[in-house]
């Protein structure tokens, strides 16, 4: 399933500026009107958009400066979009059905009049996702995943709707206690076989790692996290 907010970064941070634009407009009736938003979720989306477009501390604009760019503003980019996404679906979801949505706006914040997010997209992933790791040298690492239902093949189960993988991993001796924790690294994949690249510099580092079923589109339904695993990148 194609999420309404782009998961691409870039396409993203494009999307944030048209579409808070759009909210600001004072031209009448205004997007707020449109959609029966209230004025605090509008300022909630305009406040995303300087958090993450400001042209100074933006952490796009850190995230495209080259002097400032580093893997952990990466990962607060990838977080940052997939923390969005929670919030912002369940708006665009009313957006969808308000009677005063327009074409245009369908069009600009990328959803379909009358639909809103389909009603079996509301149970949360259950099942618990199984990754082998094997470490291929250069600081590169090959994961493969399947759930324990899947005995012979890798593959994304999607019997509950999943897209997608999360990956979370964190260098370093001491073991993994929350996936989400500051200080972990966070990659999506559309694939069971998947390649990261941790860094010929941290070649003989212990990692710990862990993987979880996810839906691009509704990140509140992702499955569960795994137990973490460790082993030394070569």
């Amino acid at each position: 399933m194609n999420s309404r907010i782009p998961t691409n970064e870039a396409d993203f941070a494009s999307y944030m500026k048209r579409t808070d634009d759009s909210l600001l407009s004072i031209i009448i009736p205004t997007t707020e009107t449109a959609f029966g938003w209230t004025t605090a979720e509008v300022a909630w989306w305009h406040d995303q958009r300087k958090f993450f477009l400001d042209d100074v501390n933006g952490l796009w604009t850190k995230h495209q400066n080259p002097l400032t760019k580093t893997s952990s503003i990466n990962e607060q980019v990838v977080t940052f979009i997939r923390k969005f996404h929670i919030v912002a679906n369940p708006l665009l979801d009313r957006a969808a059905v308000s009677t005063g949505a327009t074409t245009d706006l369908a069009i600009l914040f990328n959803f379909k009049i009358g639909r809103s997010a389909p009603t079996h997209f509301t149970t949360v992933i259950k099942k618990m996702l199984y990754g082998f790791y094997k470490t291929l040298g250069g600081g590169l690492v090959q994961g493969k995943v399947r759930t324990n239902q899947e005995t012979g093949r890798f593959s994304i189960d999607k019997s509950e709707h999943a897209d997608g993988v999360e990956v979370s991993y964190i260098l370093g001796e001491t073991a993994m206690v929350n996936p989400d924790d500051s200080g972990t690294t966070h990659k999506t994949f559309t694939k069971a076989i998947y390649t990261i690249n941790m860094g010929v510099e941290n070649k003989g580092s212990a990692v710990w790692t862990t993987q979880r079923l996810i839906i691009f589109a509704h990140p509140e339904l992702n499955g569960p996290w795994a137990e973490p695993q460790k082993f030394y990148l070569q």
